[in-house]
């Protein structure tokens, strides 16, 4: 979603964040609990795994590591600092600080021990879960986890909806903070210096406190940091107020499925061009966003080539007057052209020569990096047909 901002003097679209893009709706008023909850997946894109699920309350805290099928992607190995190894015929998850292997169960089972320890936390009322995230994309990539298992029924019995603290601290913190990162606020308003944001558990205790301090009033002491055993009723109702129901977050997952059929119809320009360096790749991921998001599909744009050429795609390409700059849609004008025309070269990768070899050795232990994904990924039980496969060329969405 983009809007119009000033920038530098000039008019330019500026791309709104999804936690700001709209104001929660919130939730009905009852008997709520609340829990703070974060997770790692193997990357950002709708059909990646999870690898940790983690939540917590004041009282008691819950994690449980993953085995994916798949391998971790380079940022996601970096972000929460575990990869899949492998030792003899086994593959294991390992953390990359402490050279450890970590205990993990298969995807079903933790998310059913989730579910069975959110209902001990909800007793007769509902749960909120609190998370800190400027793209909304958790929720939706645990949905898909849920219903991919037949456990969103369950969930929806248990869950009322989700509340993002880094919406209410953008909110709340506009006047005295320039960034609502984890990291910020932590220091800001919680006094912690040094705050680990590679585990999930660090982050839905954070996120947790984070709701907790921004709905204290001031006749309350503030610094509390989570060390109370229940929920407050201002920190309940602030929550209330901030929530998305279970409801629209599905609706976003639905939406979001859409966009991005859309965005794979695509796949025959940009598919090539996808295998370019990691800065051009980003560009062309861009792109094909904007022609999603403006719901043009590659039919379209074939069919006003062949009858107007460059014409019709200046025709077709208008509606994105509004969302995109002039030079965009130049580029992607001239992409389309090249693609269609047979006189023209399309636009393609150069080959890379790369004169560096890298060795590795399996140590006394058998040990070697998991990183063949192409052949991990054959098994997955997320991979299920070609439509879904295409999925894996989406856009992936960078968090904060």
């Amino acid at each position: 979603m983009v809007s119009e901002a000033k920038v530098n003097g000039n008019d330019a679209p500026t791309e709104v964040l999804p936690a700001l893009a709209e104001k929660p709706a919130g939730l009905p008023p009852g008997k709520y609990s609340l829990v703070g909850w974060d997770m790692d997946t193997t990357g950002r894109r709708l059909i990646d795994e999870i690898c940790q699920i983690a939540a917590y309350t004041p009282k008691q805290s819950y994690s449980q590591y993953i085995m994916p099928y798949g391998d971790l992607n380079p940022g996601a190995r970096r972000r929460h600092n575990v990869r899949v190894v492998t030792v003899g015929r086994y593959r294991m998850l390992k953390d990359t600080v402490t050279h450890k292997i970590l205990k993990t169960k298969s995807e079903i089972s933790a998310l059913t021990d989730f579910l069975d320890w959110l209902e001990k936390e909800k007793g007769d009322g509902s749960v909120i879960l609190i998370y800190h995230e400027p793209t909304r994309l958790s929720p939706t990539m645990l949905l898909e986890a849920l219903t991919r298992y037949k456990l969103l029924d369950r969930f929806k019995t248990i869950v009322a909806g989700f509340t993002d603290s880094y919406a209410l601290a953008a909110e709340k913190c506009k006047a005295t903070v320039k960034s609502v990162s984890l990291r910020v606020l932590a220091r800001v308003l919680l006094d912690a210096d040094t705050l680990s944001v590679d585990s999930a558990l660090d982050r839905a205790s954070t996120a947790y406190r984070i709701v907790e301090h921004l709905s204290q009033s001031e006749q309350q002491e503030v610094g509390g940091g989570g060390e109370g055993v229940n929920a407050s009723e201002d920190m309940v109702e602030t929550a209330r107020a901030w929530a998305r129901p279970v409801h629209t977050e599905l609706e976003a997952l639905d939406k979001l499925k859409k966009l991005l059929e859309r965005q794979n119809t695509f796949r025959p320009v940009f598919a090539p061009l996808l295998r370019l360096a990691r800065s051009e790749r980003k560009r062309v991921t861009q792109l094909r966003r904007l022609l999603a998001d403006a719901g043009l599909l590659y039919d379209h744009l074939k069919d006003a080539w062949q009858e107007q050429q460059v014409t019709g795609l200046e025709k077709q390409l208008s509606a994105l007057s509004v969302t995109a700059k002039e030079e965009d849609i130049k580029e992607l004008i001239d992409i389309f052209d090249r693609h269609f025309d047979p006189t023209k070269e399309p636009k393609s990768p150069k080959p890379r020569v790369n004169n560096k070899t890298r060795t590795t050795s399996a140590g006394e232990t058998g040990e070697t990096s998991s990183e063949s994904q192409k052949s991990s990924e054959q098994n997955s039980p997320v991979k299920t047909n070609d439509a879904t496969a295409n999925l894996d060329q989406q856009q992936e969405v960078v968090a904060n």
